[in-house]
């Protein structure tokens, strides 16, 4: 499968990272947050950049499935649990089990199996 490096091919990219992102804060507004209630939820600033990057996400998915067939914009997001795993490693220094390294191995493949017959061409 051969992917053009294009705006919209780069707009997935971008949405794949604010998704990453908002989960990312979401996880760090949790660890700092000093008061679980609503005013606390929502005056914690990484929480509202979390919700920032969920919108910026969705708006560029916008392009993303304007251009691309779903199955491929979603392959590409697949990748989301793989960069999870990643991050609760190097940034939250999580335990990783075996188990979830071929979790990720088995969602990514599958995923490779259900759209290696697709073509990925501009449907615009």
């Amino acid at each position: 499968m051969k992917v053009k490096l294009d705006f919209p091919f780069i707009c997935i990219l971008l949405s794949l990272a604010f998704q990453s992102a908002s989960v990312l804060l979401g996880k760090h507004a949790a660890l700092v947050i000093e008061e679980f209630s609503l005013l606390g939820v929502g005056t914690n600033l990484f929480y509202l950049l979390s919700l920032a990057c969920l919108v910026l996400q969705a708006l560029i998915w916008q392009v993303v499935l304007r251009k691309y067939p779903l199955a491929f914009a979603y392959f590409i997001m697949s990748l989301l649990p793989v960069v999870i795993l990643l991050a609760s490693y190097f940034v939250f220094n999580e335990q990783v089990s075996v188990a979830n390294v071929v979790g990720c191995c088995i969602i990514v493949w599958g995923l490779v199996v259900l759209t290696r017959n697709d073509k990925v061409e501009s449907s615009v």
